[in-house]
């Protein structure tokens, strides 16, 4: 956990921030939610007093390598009364590797709907917890499949940090963003047997419809939508313990096919 906030220190640049991917975290490639977190760190430094980020639309370009340093370019698209949008740019070694698209605004009062409900699941304390960087994850698996043979959730899991976070709204929001990355084998339903080789973060989308405290206990329920023409597209549901629908999540990946355990 101290490796990570310690990589997600920025230096302000004349015009945005740079900072480090950590390369003894990962290995060679670094992990595309911790991309998408350190980029959410970048729009929140200077973020709009009073404003949260509410969504963010994000394509990862090229690899990012660790042990190397990245740098952020921020511009302001608009500034409205209600809504402020901004671009965020990822280069590495002089080359684009993230481009994201995050908006800002106040939360206000309004109608509540929320459907959706945690799923019937075992609870954190009745799963075995893995580690993962800084997360502690307590991985529920699939669902059985129905009467058509179908998956209605191909990944769902309990997650937290390893420790508290500082009381800080944006490094909350930092975090969830992380974890939104999180979707394991659930883009691949027919090889969820095997691991998570041959499968690539291509773009990524975000709706943060109330805060979440990723330090508690929060569920995971990701759903494959379709795999065709070598790629594949999850949706996820991010809930507090409490049964809140605080995050939305939608991810396209490129889906490489392998047999016998071999490297796609």
């Amino acid at each position: 956990m101290g490796k990570v906030l310690q990589a997600l220190t920025l230096r302000p640049t004349d015009n945005g921030w740079t900072g480090e991917m950590p390369g003894d975290l990962w290995g060679l490639v670094v992990f595309g939610g911790f991309v998408i977190a350190h980029a959410v760190l970048a729009a929140t430094r200077d973020a709009p007093a009073g404003r949260r980020m509410h969504s963010l639309h994000a394509y990862f370009l090229k690899p990012v390598m660790g042990g190397k340093s990245i740098a952020y370019r921020v511009r302001t698209l608009r500034e409205g009364r209600a809504f402020t949008s901004r671009l965020v740019e990822g280069s590495q070694e002089g080359q684009l590797v993230l481009s994201m698209m995050c908006s800002f605004t106040a939360d206000t009062d309004g109608y509540e709907y929320q459907p959706s409900r945690v799923p019937l699941a075992p609870g954190p304390d009745d799963v075995l917890t893995e580690t993962f960087g800084p997360w502690l994850c307590a991985v529920v698996g699939p669902s059985a499949r129905d009467e058509n043979g179908h998956y209605v959730s191909t990944h769902r899991m309990w997650f937290r940090t390893a420790s508290p976070l500082p009381k800080d709204d944006h490094l909350a929001c930092v975090f969830t963003a992380f974890a939104t990355d999180m979707t394991w084998k659930g883009a691949r339903p027919l090889h969820l047997d095997g691991d998570t080789r041959g499968i690539v973060s291509l773009d990524h989308a975000v709706w943060f419809h109330r805060p979440m405290r990723p330090d508690d206990w929060c569920y995971y329920d990701v759903t494959s939508v379709i795999n065709a023409a070598g790629r594949g597209l999850v949706r996820g549901q991010m809930f507090s313990r409490d049964g809140l629908l605080c995050a939305s999540v939608a991810q396209e990946t490129l889906v490489t096919p392998y047999k016998d355990g071999s490297s796609p």
